[in-house]
């Protein structure tokens, strides 16, 4: 295998979950459950448990869509900015240096009230887990 270096200022971002900036920089070769579509070259989709990782940023007073992920795990590394995140029933206010876990099947959400925009990077990990309990 060839050694895999990559660079965000290298990639075009997607818009994720209909509010925020998406640099898909590395991922698996096939798409997950509830994860956004966003074009990764052949030669970056090299993860095997890791789904994918991204660097995500997200607009003063946005949020994500409520979404769920069946087959993935989440945890998000907050590299600048402040906000809430809602995971299930619970709301928990976030800052720069926290990392937040995010199990799969559960619904979650996250805003930005803060008045910067909030810069995390995105780490998916694949529990082979499908609707039903199949995996």
């Amino acid at each position: 295998m060839a050694l895999i270096v990559r660079n965000w200022r290298n990639v075009y971002p997607t818009i994720a979950h209909k509010s925020g900036l998406d640099w898909r920089l590395l991922s698996m070769d096939t798409k997950t459950h509830g994860d956004i579509d966003a074009e990764v070259d052949p030669k970056f989709q090299c993860l095997k448990s890791i789904t994918y990782v991204s660097l995500a940023k997200l607009q003063p007073s946005l949020s994500y869509e409520k979404h769920e992920h069946q087959d993935h795990e989440e945890i998000y590394y907050i590299i600048n900015g402040s906000g809430h995140i809602k995971i299930g029933d619970e709301i928990a206010k976030f800052r720069d240096g926290d990392v937040i876990y995010i199990p799969e099947k559960t619904s979650h959400s996250i805003t930005n009230d803060g008045n910067e925009m909030v810069e995390f990077l995105a780490f998916g990990g694949f529990t082979g887990m499908k609707k039903g309990g199949r995996g």
